[in-house]
């Protein structure tokens, strides 16, 4: 858990020294502001642990926790919008105007986005509710995470939202909903983080008793 503590300490510390040098708005709602980077940061390290970490043989099986961790890198820095109008995931690009190619390219992203989450579902449903009967450690902070991104997803766009029923918000709580948006999706992230951790702590200790047995043998 040393990992994920000190990943808490450098982010609120880079959190707290942009606020004093560019603001909290630039740091907590611009698309290039530190909430944000930290967001990709930490899903990076997410795709990297969960390679590093998991056992010999596992992967084959496993490969969907890494790719989605790289998933979700991809949505951060906005490439399924940066190449295709409309964006490579959006389901309109079927029938707009554009070269049957960009569409083969846009259904095959979708269907391997599908694939994997799919796959995910499947094979980690099971020990996921294990983990969570069981109360070990790495399954609850997974059940968090969800929680804040289903919260991030309610509040993105609240205004909009609003004002399509006649409440107009000011600018000043626009940028505080944007704020709680991008603060519940790295409260995501960090949950996954923790998960991992605690995964890895646990197999860890798991493995010591029979490691010091088999030294003694």
């Amino acid at each position: 858990m040393r990992l994920f503590h000190l990943l808490c300490i450098f982010i609120s510390l880079g959190l707290a020294v942009s606020s004093l040098i560019v603001g909290w708005k630039p740091t907590f709602t611009a698309e290039s502001g530190l909430v944000e980077l930290a967001g990709l940061m930490v899903f990076a390290l997410g795709a990297v642990l969960s390679v590093a970490w998991m056992p010999k043989g596992a992967l084959g099986k496993w490969w969907p926790i890494p790719v989605v961790f790289v998933l979700f890198c991809l949505r951060e820095l906005d490439f399924h919008n940066a190449f295709f109008t409309p964006g490579v995931l959006q389901t309109r690009i079927f029938t707009s105007p554009v070269p049957l190619w960009q569409k083969a390219v846009s259904a095959a992203a979708m269907s391997g986005i599908l694939l994997t989450l799919v796959l995910l579902m499947v094979r980690g449903t099971r020990p996921l509710l294990s983990g969570l009967w069981r109360r070990q450690g790495w399954a609850w902070p997974i059940v968090a995470g969800v929680t804040f991104a289903v919260a991030s997803v309610l509040v993105d766009g609240a205004d909009r939202q609003l004002a399509a029923i006649g409440v107009a918000l000011p600018h000043a709580e626009s940028a505080i909903w944007t704020a709680i948006e991008e603060m519940l999706e790295l409260g995501f992230a960090l949950s996954l983080i923790f998960a991992i951790c605690r995964w890895h702590d646990r197999a860890a200790h798991s493995a010591a008793p029979s490691a010091s047995f088999a030294s003694q043998a």
